[in-house]
This record gives structure tokens, sequence and C-alpha cells, in this order.
């Protein structure tokens, strides 16, 4: 919001022309406090749920002390998303611990939020600079006061730390892999995080690892709890609502995709799913046209509302002629962790608020 061009009132009007300044500034105050706190995400309209108490609760959860037996052998079922066949692979491993890891490092953000929220903190050893900016993390500022922090490709500094265990994922490289395994420091290769049942999966795993089997089963528990809350709280309307999430290069997110699982927690359909889309691909202006979807979610801090609203091509398609492109921080959309529901939340937020 900007001043009116006061600049047209002569010099015998500059007392007048003051109060109206106050009175602007006054106003402009007053919007600021009547804006949402800082992470909320929606262009307009509130999310269903209270986010911070949802963010709150998702953050720590204990259940009841089980006994742990060590050593202990884990078996489960490895999935990977092989992006060049466009197709899952799945393998039966099994993983064996001779004591219960006390100092643990995890690699990625999601696997750092699941932590924070079932694991003793005292015994998460560092963290990952990702999960440390806002940009990727719902726990970044506790972690940057908390620390310490280390850049992902830094593994003479995490076996500095004398970790234990060492979660990684498929994306940490087999060079920072192969140099954990010359320092004999044990690390645990987690498979796919896409979709909020795989999320789930990977918090029970996560709990057998380490020793934490029941805060895991209770995150599970309140997962679905809230999953239930979050679509009794929604609207129900005749039709769903038609959203489309495009990212930069305009990329889309299909079936296999975090954003697939948080449309369906609020009952809308995720377009990219609905068009056969797996797991992640590029459409052009013409095929978004086709396609019509009734909004589109863009990630906030791009250029890519103006690119949308000012094509020529795209505006004859609904969710452009209705005004309905809204902009998300991006951490709403790269989650992937229980605080999916967090992104779920804000989601609701913007597109049954806005509509007509």
């Amino acid at each position: 919001m900007t001043a009116p061009p006061f600049s047209i009132f002569m010099h015998s009007c500059q007392r007048q022309y003051a109060k109206l300044r106050a009175a602007f500034i006054a106003g402009l105050l007053l919007c600021c406090l009547l804006l949402p706190a800082a992470g909320s995400a929606q262009s307009g309209g509130s999310p269903p749920l209270p986010m911070n108490d949802l963010k709150n609760a998702l953050s720590l959860v204990r259940g009841k002390p089980q006994p742990g037996t060590w050593p202990r052998t884990i078996h489960y079922a490895f999935r990977v998303y092989d992006f060049k066949a466009d197709t899952f692979h799945q393998e039966e491993k099994t993983f064996t611990l001779t004591r219960q890891p006390v100092r643990i490092i995890p690699h990625a953000v999601g696997v750092a939020e699941i932590l924070w929220a079932i694991c003793p903190r005292e015994r998460l050893a560092a963290f990952n600079e990702f999960t440390a900016d806002p940009e990727f993390s719902f726990i970044a500022d506790a972690v940057q006061q908390r620390g310490p922090v280390f850049k992902s490709k830094q593994t003479e500094l995490v076996i500095g730390f004398q970790p234990d265990l060492v979660f990684t994922v498929f994306y940490s490289g087999a060079e920072f892999k192969e140099k954990l395994r010359q320092a004999k420091i044990p690390y645990f290769d987690l498979g796919y995080f896409g979709s909020i049942e795989s999320i789930k999966e990977q918090t029970l795993l996560i709990g057998k690892i380490i020793g934490e089997e029941a805060n895991a089963q209770a995150l599970v528990a309140l997962i679905d709890d809230k999953i239930a809350a979050l679509k009794y709280a929604v609207p129900a309307g005749s039709k769903p609502v038609r959203v489309l999430y495009y990212d930069e290069g305009g990329y889309i997110p299909g079936r296999s995709s975090n954003f697939n699982s948080i449309c369906s927690i609020i009952g809308a359909v995720n377009v990219g799913a609905e068009q056969g889309i797996k797991s992640w691909s590029q459409a052009d202006n013409e095929t978004l046209l086709k396609w019509n979807p009734d909004v589109i979610i863009v990630p906030r801090g791009s250029s890519l509302k103006k690119l949308l609203m000012s094509s020529k091509v795209l505006s004859f398609a609904r969710a452009i002629q209705q005004g309905k492109v809204y902009e998300v921080p991006g951490v709403y959309l790269r989650v992937d962790s229980q605080f999916m529901l967090l992104s779920a939340d804000v989601l609701a937020g913007v597109i049954y608020a806005q509509k007509p």
C-alpha cells in the first residue's frame, strides 16, 4: 500500500495534509495488526484450524514409554521413485543396530521435522542448513537457536559431531554416504517421502530405529485425528475445487507428489493428478487452458502470478478471469513431514474462503 499523491495540495493546506497523513498511517498500522501472523500463507481467508495450535500439536508428541531391546534387526520395505522411468521401485531390506542411537543427525528437513516431534531433542546432534532456513523448514527458528548447523556436503563436519546414526535420503549423495561408511558412521537411507501415507510409514520406521516407537505411533494417530478435523472443517460442496499448482519452469505435480496429498486431505482435486501426471511434468499455457482449473497456486516470491495473469492464451482460463491465482510461501509447498497438515490447512483457507 502506498500514500496518495498529496503533492497536489497547496502550501496553505499543510495542516490538513498532516492530519490526513496521520490518519493514513494509523489505518496502515491497524491493517498490519489485523494481518495473519508470520508464516500464514493465504491471500485472504483464514485456515479452518488455528495454525499455531496445529503446529504446536504436531511439534511435540509423547506416547507412553515402551521397553526396548538391543541389539535389534529391523525388516522394512525400501521404496524409491525413479524419476527417469517415472515409476516406483521397492525392495525388502534389513538394518541391524547393536545399541540405541543417542546422537542422531538428520540429513534432510522432513526427517528432522519428524525427529523434532518424536525424539528427545537432546539426542539430535546437528542439523543441515536447510532445516535452519524458514524458506524450507517449519522448525527453522528453533534450529537456529539450538544448532549446530552444517552444510549438506560438509561430511567432515558431520563426522566430527560423532553421531551414532545419520539419517540420509535419496538426494544425500553417494560421496557423502561413502565418506560416512569410510569413517564407520552408521547411516540409514530412508525411502520415498511424497504422500501423507508414506510420511506416516516413515515415521513408524524411524520410531523403530531410534527406539521411540510409542512416540511415533502417537504422532501417526495425531496426524489421523487432525486430518479428520480438517475434513470436517472444510465446506462440503457439490463439486470439488480443481486446484493446479504451477511451479518454476512450468512444472506441475501429479499423483505421487506431496501436493496431491495436501489436496486430498481437504477434498480438493489436484489437476496434475487428474490429468495423469505421476510425479512432475511440464505443461505449456495451451495445456493449462485446456485443463482450465478453478484455482492456480504459485510459490510466493516468484514472478509466476504476474506471468500467468498477463498471458494472452490464459486470459480465457477460468482461474485467470476470476482472479484466482494465489501465492503461497514455498515452505508449505515443499513440506515432507507431519507439517503437511499445515499446508492443507493453509490451502483450505485459500481456496474455500475465496469461492464466490
